[in-house]
């Protein structure tokens, strides 16, 4: 991390300092003689752990959230680091420094089960990933088909149509399957004579794709469209999707 990333954070973290501080003051003013007072130097570093924790967290749900849609721009991410981020930090650390203050039987407890709480949720988000990957990663395999009978057509947009889909947001693993499936000979077929014996045998090529975590196949379909409108796809290819098997 770098030093200005570290003081962006800080600036953007910085109002949750005052309910810390208030909390703090009239946790001492109940406790003139220091008896029963939390230690300030804990109370400190619990608060520090706390907002650094929940700010990443925030942040990561935040950015997973607004850059997951099919209309996310370059500068979805802002959303988590600039307000997704610090809002939960502030909140975090509001609630934590008022669990110490109010109630101090329990504090010590109550500050070990929210650490552990933290913990097992930062350890959950970071995590996720793998868990989608290697577990989720069959299921969520798709394929996108190109077919025509212009065999000119499809090899010259089918790699133009895997480097666009490659830089949608919405799709992860994109990769052309370059071989043509069907005959070569069947290009040669007879038109009327394939009409009438109903042999349909079109080149094909496919693309095969899987989907960023929490992306609903529907929006990803809608990218793709969008995509094919820009790239001006000819009507001489026909495009399917299907699940991989």
């Amino acid at each position: 991390m770098t030093a200005e990333l570290m003081f962006l954070m800080v600036v953007l973290c910085a109002p949750g300092v005052v309910p810390a501080v208030i909390f703090y003051r009239r946790h001492c003013k109940e406790r003139p003689g220091g008896e029963n007072r939390f230690p300030l130097g804990l109370y400190v570093v619990a608060l520090l752990i706390c907002a650094f924790v929940a700010f990443w967290v925030g942040t990561g749900w935040g950015v997973s959230f607004a850059c997951s849609g099919p209309s996310s721009g370059n500068l979805c991410g802002l959303l988590g680091f600039m307000v997704v981020g610090p809002l939960s930090s502030i909140i975090a650390v509001s609630v934590l420094s008022w669990l110490i203050t109010y109630f101090p039987p329990l504090q010590m407890k109550r500050l070990v089960v929210t650490g552990v709480f933290l913990f097992l949720l930062a350890g959950g988000y970071y995590f996720r990933g793998f868990f989608f990957d290697i577990v989720m990663h069959r299921s969520s395999l798709y394929q996108y088909t190109l077919q025509s009978g212009n065999l000119d057509d499809l090899q010259r947009f089918a790699p133009l149509i895997e480097a666009q889909m490659r830089g949608l947001p919405v799709l992860k693993d994109v990769s052309l399957n370059s071989q043509i499936k069907s005959h070569q000979a069947t290009v040669d077929v007879d038109s009327q004579r394939a009409t009438a014996s109903g042999v349909k045998e079109l080149p094909t090529m496919t693309i095969s794709f899987s989907l960023v975590p929490r992306v609903a196949l529907a929006d990803a379909i809608a990218q793709i469209h969008d995509m094919e409108i820009r790239l001006a796809l000819p009507a001489t290819i026909k495009t399917s999707f299907a699940k991989a098997e």
